[in-house]
């Protein structure tokens, strides 16, 4: 939890109407905290074995959509259930695994003839 004086400290650097901070290295030290605290939240609503499983598009894909989802609430009121919907939504979806590898094989396909 912060002190007072570091949310005092966050909320002078904040950027104003302009996007100028007074303090730029406060302001995304913040930001680097936060993003800290999405990635341990994606990591263990997910857990290790799904993430290692993505390809890479679908890593794009999901990576994408989570950015979506973290700057439209805010972390505290993101559920583990949401995290997992986007991941279904990406694999089962926008792009399985099943469909990019027959993509890939059409392409090899099509290079051969």
């Amino acid at each position: 939890m912060l002190s007072k004086k570091e949310l005092e400290e966050i909320i002078k650097a904040w950027p104003d109407e302009n996007g100028i901070s007074s303090n730029p290295e406060i302001f995304h030290n913040w930001i680097e905290i936060e993003r800290d605290h999405c990635r341990t939240r994606i990591r263990y609503a997910l857990g290790h074995d799904r993430i290692e499983a993505l390809s890479e598009r679908q890593y794009r894909l999901l990576e994408n959509s989570l950015e979506r989802l973290f700057s439209e609430k805010s972390h505290w009121q993101i559920t583990d259930e949401e995290i997992i919907g986007k991941y279904e939504i990406v694999t089962e979806y926008m792009s399985p695994l099943n469909v990019e590898n027959y993509v890939e094989a059409l392409k090899k396909r099509e290079k051969l003839h």
